[in-house]
């Protein structure tokens, strides 16, 4: 480690001798300057662990001294103390103090008092290294963990997604002709493990991306009653394997209000997930809503077991689990609640919640409605003007190195239509590239051979400007800057979500008309 520094400034060349003399030692390098300007220039050029300055100087004292260095941002929190050989009295020393000093030295100087003083504000300050040095090596492993992640979650995300379409749609196809309840009880138990899985997934890269600072709102304006209605719907299958009722109270007519709708129903399905987990067979989970002035008032209400009073402090902490104990043996990490938090948060929403240990639990959100700028409508085509129709059907190429994804790719592009190229990997999309002439591309980012980022940049070089998006199981700061810099347009989690491409495709034939 670098030795602390230490600035001494005084006019007189024999008092920084016999200053220096009393503090050397191994660990520190001793800086002097006669004048506050010399000592203003030092610390443009070093970094400070304390500075001694001497009141009485000509030209600039060092009363002005100090103001004028503490007023920069990188010396501001600096400790200085103020060598005098006059001037004790009160209104003098409280002076010094508004000026910044955090200690007063009085000539002549007591060796062992002015050694004893400065040690201590060098161990500070080594100490406040080490804790920076420590930091960094953690947000060094920290950003490596992500990494980490990552990579987990492209593996572990395709084949969950891919075990829940194919579960659900069987279920939706097969439910109704079934005649064996055990074998509809079945798929819905492949159902209903694998979201499990694909949230414990989930909230292990929220938490990833919450660490980071990255929690980027996608706020648009939703009818708050459909949103909360389609909550409960979604969650009524969970409820239904432990016969709860899901009562919406929700009656807040038409409002829409601006807020990420697919964060917004992470929180509702962690509360109501939540609620059901922690709730006894046959008692009833109750969303209610209400609007007053420019708020809306939400809650979740449950008949379960309630939690402790004591737990309550430490409720949205990470991985932090109550001694409230499932009522079907249900898993958690201890993660839900505070990504629930910090996504109200993140809405300028307060999340508030009260409890009675045997009689339940509400949560309850004010959340201030907004609203969005509405954009100017397009000018209106003339007659004379070529019309283009919406049901042009694009030229859209699917590139991913994995075969069921891209069969369940497949399937969720044929519902927006256009015309569907499945391809494996990166070259052989360059190969014939000319031939296809795609309209759009969707690239996976991590692939073997060319990946994503590469593919990129070489249909840019190739000077085709088409609309290329990125698929990937981990969007993070690091994947968004290099999809930037590749010329990527956009990336986004897998699988591919139907009314994100349809909104995607929309957007692309509105640049067209215009």
């Amino acid at each position: 480690m670098d030795k602390a520094k230490i600035l001494i400034v005084d006019d007189l060349v024999e008092n920084l001798y016999s200053l220096e003399q009393i503090i050397e030692r191994e660990d520190r390098e001793i800086i002097s300057a006669t004048s506050g300007n010399e000592a203003l220039k030092l610390a443009r050029k070093h970094e400070f662990a304390l500075v001694i300055t001497d009141v009485q100087m000509p030209e600039m004292n060092g009363f002005e001294f100090v103001e004028i260095f503490r007023s920069k941002k990188n010396t501001q929190n600096v400790p200085v103390i103020f060598a005098t050989a006059i001037n004790k009295e009160k209104e003098y020393v409280i002076k010094g103090y508004s000026e910044g000093a955090v200690d007063y030295l009085y000539k002549p100087l007591d060796p062992d008092i002015v050694s004893a003083k400065v040690d201590i504000f060098v161990t500070l300050y080594n100490q406040k290294r080490e804790l920076e040095h420590q930091y960094q090596e953690l947000d060094t492993l920290n950003q490596l963990k992500n990494k980490f992640l990552g990579i987990a979650a492209h593996d572990l995300r395709n084949p969950l997604a891919i075990i829940e379409f194919y579960s659900k749609s069987l279920l939706n196809e097969l439910g109704p002709i079934l005649k064996d309840p055990s074998k509809i009880q079945e798929l819905e138990n492949i159902f209903v493990s694998t979201k499990f899985a694909q949230n414990l997934v989930n909230e292990f890269l929220d938490i990833s991306k919450i660490e980071s600072g990255n929690i980027e709102l996608e706020e648009e304006m939703v009818n708050v009653r459909r949103f909360l209605e389609n909550s409960i719907q979604f969650n009524q299958v969970f409820a239904n394997k432990k016969n709860i009722s899901l009562v919406g109270d929700i009656k807040v007519d038409d409002l829409e209000a601006a807020f990420d709708r697919n964060k917004m129903h992470q929180v509702f399905n962690n509360l109501i997930t939540n609620a059901i987990k922690f709730s006894h067979e046959g008692t009833s989970i109750y969303l209610k809503a209400r609007q007053k002035g420019n708020h809306l008032l939400l809650s979740l209400k449950d008949e379960g077991q309630g939690i402790p009073k004591n737990e309550m402090v430490n409720l949205f902490d990470p991985f932090v689990k109550t001694s409230v104990k499932s009522t079907a043996g249900e898993k958690s990490t201890g993660l839900g609640l505070m990504i629930v938090k910090k996504i109200v948060d993140a809405h300028q929403a307060e999340l508030t919640v009260t409890s009675k240990v045997g009689i339940g639990s509400c949560f309850n959100i004010d959340f201030p409605i907004k609203e969005l700028e509405i954009p100017e409508p397009m000018p209106t085509q003339t007659k004379d003007q070529v019309v283009h129709t919406g049901d042009e059907k694009l030229n859209i190429v699917v590139v991913d190195d994995d075969i069921l994804m891209r069969t369940l790719s497949e399937v969720v592009f044929s519902k927006i239509g256009g015309n569907i190229t499945m391809l494996e990997d990166g070259e052989v999309l360059l190969d014939q590239v000319e031939a296809i002439n795609p309209d759009l591309i969707f690239t996976d980012i991590n692939m073997p051979g060319i990946n994503g980022y590469d593919l990129a940049k070489q249909i840019r070089s190739k000077g085709i400007d088409i609309p290329i998006f990125g698929l990937t199981g981990f969007v993070n700061d690091e994947v968004q800057a290099l999809s930037e810099k590749s010329g990527i347009d956009g990336v986004y989690e897998k699988p591919p979500v139907e009314n994100m491409l349809k909104h995607l495709i929309s957007k692309i034939h509105e640049e067209r008309l215009a």
